[in-house]
């Protein structure tokens, strides 16, 4: 069933206006006319982000803590704010700077906007465990780019024109 673009609600095939909100819907594409983005595509938009992320927070210069001794890998606020960036940006915008500048927009499979709990799913993994993350969906779930949390979250990054 197809989804407003705007509020994200049900409408059906042939309405000319969302039963929701009331903004003109256009049919939905067919599946073969949705672009997939390449992990090429995804990798840069991730790095715009960390950078503008990374500007920000070196600024604040919060705390961390330590939790592997002699390798710097630790836990601190800038994860926690790492997060919430990712989970509203994707639920609210359905994309984030990064994402924005790549013409690249986060989705459920079949058009819908993100739930808060889908984009907690998709953010976690991309900000707590993006190696696993990365490598898990990389071999496993390759015909459509996904990395293993989007598949938990039953999101796609899609291409915009």
């Amino acid at each position: 069933m197809p989804f407003c673009d705007k509020c994200g609600a049900d409408y059906k095939e042939g309405d000319t206006f969302c039963p929701k909100c009331g903004t003109q819907v256009n049919e939905t594409l067919g599946e073969g006319d949705i672009e997939l983005a390449t992990w090429t595509q995804r990798f840069i938009a991730l790095i715009i982000d960390r950078m503008i992320l990374g500007v920000v927070l070196a600024v604040l210069r919060l705390p961390g803590y330590p939790i592997m001794g002699g390798m710097n890998i630790r836990f601190g606020l800038d994860d926690i704010l790492h997060f919430l960036y990712y989970m509203f940006m994707d639920q609210y915008y359905g994309q984030s700077i990064g994402k924005m500048v790549m013409n690249l927009r986060i989705t459920k499979e079949g058009g819908a906007p993100l739930s808060l709990i889908d984009a907690a799913i998709e953010s976690f993994g991309k900000v707590f465990l993006l190696p696993i993350d990365f490598l898990v969906g990389f071999f496993m779930y390759k015909e459509k780019n996904q990395r293993l949390f989007n598949y938990l979250s039953d999101t796609v990054v899609i291409r915009e024109e």
